[in-house]
C-alpha cells in the first residue's frame, strides 16, 4: 500500500539583504569632522581631569599592568606628555580621533545592516550627539567604545558577506586584532565578546562559533593579555577587588535603580533614545534587517552582567551603535512603505528638528567658556571644567613645604588620601619644588611607598587611621583654600604635618590600600 509523504515544512531563512548601499561619505565625514574639530577647538578650553592626571602619573610609572586598567591609555599618556609636555590638546588627540572614528564606523554599521544614505548620517547623527562628548577627555571610555563598533562592524559585515555566499574569513582575524587591542585599554571587552559567543549560540549565526579564524584570533587576544595577567597574579589581583569597589560606589552615589535609568539615558537625548529602543525592539523580533538578532541579546547580556556586578552606567555604551544603526534601518524600511508622498514628506523633515533638539543635552557638557569666566562663580564639577584648582592647590601646598625648617624640609614626602589629588600634585609639583608624592589611594599605591629617608609627611586630607597610628606628632598645618572663592570638591580639607614615624615603610605601607575610598582599609599581601 502506497503512503503519501508528509510534506515538510521548509525551514525559513533570513532573506539575503540587499546589496548595500555606497557609503554617504560627505554627511558622515562631515558629522564626524564637524564633531572632532569642536573636540579640537575647545580641548584647552577645561583643564586636567583627574583622571587624566591618573594616567600621567602611571605614564611614569610604566608598567604591564595596573591595579584599575590595562596599560593602554597610561602609554597614550606618556607619549602626548613626552612629545608636547602639557599640551592638553596634544594630550586629548587619541580620545578626539576615536570619537571620530566611531561616528564613521557607526554609519558603516548601518549600511551592513542593509541602510541607505539617511540611515547612516542619522546612525552617525545619533553616535555623536550621546557619545561625542567622550572625546574631550582622554579616558579609557573614548577608545574602549569605537573599539566595539568596530569589533560589531566586523562581525556583521562577516555574516552578511556569509550569507551572500563569500567567505571572509579574514574578517575574523581582523576581530581578533580588534579584541587585542581592546584589551590594553579596558578588561571589559572580555563581557563583549563572551555574550556576543553566546548570543550566537543562541539564535545564530552558529556557524561563526565553527570558524578555525575565529578561534586563531581568541587566541592571539589571550596572548596578548597575559602580561598584564601575570602582573595581576604577582599583585593579588586587585582588579577583582577594583570591581567590588566600584560596585560599593555605584551603590552608595546612584543605586541600582538610578544606575539603570543611566544606562538608558546613555542612549542619548531624544534621536539616540528613539533609535536605539527601536533598533532593540526590531532586531529582538528579528525583523529588517533580519538575521542579526544576535546583536540584541549580546547588548542585553552585557546590560544585565554590568547591572549585576554593579559596574557604571557607561560600561555599556560599545553597544549602542548597533541599537541605533538598527533603528536607523527600521525607519527607512517603515518609510519606504508608505506610498503617500505627502506623508513621506512630513516624515522626512521630521527629524531635522528632533536634532536640534537632540544638540542642546552633548552642549550642556561641553566647557563652550574659558576658564576665567569660572572664577567667582561655584559651579557643578568646577575641578573637570577648569584647570584652575588643581595648579592652586599645588602652590598652597608648595608654600607649605618651603616654609619648613630646611632640615625637616629634607625630609618631607606629600601623600594624599586620594588619587586625584595625589596625581595633581606628582603633575604640577616638580616644577614648584615639592618632593615625590604618594598615595594609598587606588592604583597609586600600587606606585610604591616613599623613600626610607623621607620621615615626615606633609599629608594633603584627612589622613588613614593605620597611616595616622604611625607616627607619634600629628598636626592641622593648613585647610584646602584654592583663593579664588570657589567652591570645588577639595576645598576645605586639611592639610596635616606628620612627624616621628614609629615604623619604617616596609611596615607601614602595605597596611594603606585602599581601592574603595569609602569602604574597609585592604592589607596588601606580601606580593604585592
Amino acid at each position: 500500500m502506497a503512503t503519501t509523504p508528509t510534506p515538510t515544512r521548509p525551514r525559513t531563512r533570513p532573506p539575503a539583504p540587499a546589496p548595500p548601499t555606497p557609503p554617504a561619505w560627505a554627511p558622515v565625514l562631515g558629522i564626524a569632522a564637524g564633531t572632532a574639530a569642536v573636540l579640537l577647538l575647545l580641548a584647552d578650553r577645561h583643564g586636567y581631569d583627574g583622571d587624566e592626571l591618573y594616567f600621567l602619573a602611571a605614564g611614569r610609572h610604566l608598567d604591564w599592568g595596573y591595579a584599575d586598567q590595562p596599560p593602554g591609555v597610561p602609554l597614550l599618556a606618556l607619549l602626548a606628555d613626552t612629545l608636547a609636555p602639557g599640551s592638553l590638546r596634544v594630550l586629548r588627540l587619541p580620545a578626539i580621533l576615536a570619537t571620530g572614528a566611531g561616528t564613521v564606523l557607526s554609519a558603516l554599521l548601518a549600511r551592513e545592516l542593509g541602510g541607505d544614505r539617511r540611515a547612516q548620517w542619522l546612525t552617525a547623527a545619533a553616535h555623536a550627539l550621546a557619545l561625542g562628548a567622550l572625546g574631550r577627555l582622554l579616558s579609557t571610555a573614548a577608545l574602549d567604545v569605537p573599539l566595539w563598533t568596530l569589533l560589531t562592524w566586523l562581525l556583521v559585515r562577516w555574516v552578511r558577506l556569509r550569507r551572500e555566499g563569500v567567505t571572509c574569513d579574514r574578517l575574523l582575524l581582523a576581530a581578533g586584532a580588534v579584541v587585542v587591542v581592546a584589551m590594553q585599554v579596558k578588561f571589559q571587552i572580555v563581557v563583549f565578546c563572551l555574550a556576543l559567543l553566546v548570543a550566537a549560540l543562541l539564535c545564530g549565526p552558529r556557524g561563526l562559533l565553527a570558524r578555525p579564524p575565529l578561534w586563531a584570533g581568541t587566541g592571539l587576544a589571550a596572548l596578548s593579555v597575559v602580561p598584564a595577567l601575570v602582573w595581576q597574579h604577582r599583585h593579588g589581583w586587585p582588579q577583582l577587588r577594583m570591581g567590588e569597589a566600584i560596585a560599593a560606589e555605584v551603590a552608595q552615589r546612584e543605586g541600582q535603580a538610578v544606575n539603570l535609568a543611566l544606562m538608558v539615558l546613555g542612549l542619548g537625548p531624544v534621536l539616540g533614545m528613539v533609535l536605539g529602543l527601536y533598533g532593540l525592539g526590531r532586531l529582538l523580533m528579528d525583523r529588517e534587517p533580519a538575521g542579526f538578532r544576535f546583536l540584541a541579546v549580546a547588548a542585553l547580556l552585557v546590560t544585565g552582567f554590568v547591572v549585576l556586578t554593579g559596574g557604571r552606567a557607561y560600561y555599556i555604551h560599545g553597544v549602542f551603535p548597533a541599537l541605533w544603526a538598527a533603528g536607523a534601518v527600521g525607519l527607512q524600511r517603515r518609510r519606504a512603505a508608505r506610498k503617500a508622498a505627502a506623508s513621506g514628506r512630513r516624515a522626512a523633515w521630521a527629524v531635522y528638528p528632533v536634532i536640534a533638539v537632540s544638540a542642546v543635552w552633548p552642549l550642556l557638557d561641553l566647557p563652550l567658556q574659558p576658564p576665567e569666566s569660572y572664577v567667582g562663580r561655584a559651579p557643578h564639577r568646577f575641578d573637570k571644567r577648569s584647570e584652575l584648582g588643581w595648579p592652586q592647590l599645588a602652590d598652597q601646598v608648595a608654600a607649605l613645604h618651603h616654609r619648613l625648617p630646611p632640615g625637616t624640609r629634607d625630609r618631607v614626602v606629600v601623600m594624599s588620601d586620594d588619587y586625584w589629588v595625589a596625581s595633581a600634585l606628582a603633575h604640577f609639583g616638580p616644577a614648584r619644588g615639592l618632593p615625590p608624592v604618594h598615595s594609598g589611594s587606588r592604583g597609586y599605591w600600587f606606585f610604591g611607598p616613599p623613600p626610607a629617608d623621607r620621615t615626615v609627611v606633609l599629608h594633603v586630607g584627612h589622613p588613614d587611621p593605620a597611616l595616622r597610628a604611625h607616627f607619634g606628632a600629628a598636626r592641622q598645618v593648613a585647610t584646602v583654600d584654592n583663593g579664588l572663592g570657589i567652591a570645588t570638591e577639595y576645598q576645605g580639607r586639611p592639610i596635616h604635618l606628620l612627624s616621628h614615624p614609629k615604623a619604617p615603610w616596609t611596615d607601614i605601607w602595605p597596611k594603606l590600600l585602599r581601592l574603595d575610598p569609602h569602604g574597609p582599609r585592604i592589607t596588601a599581601s606580601p606580593a604585592s
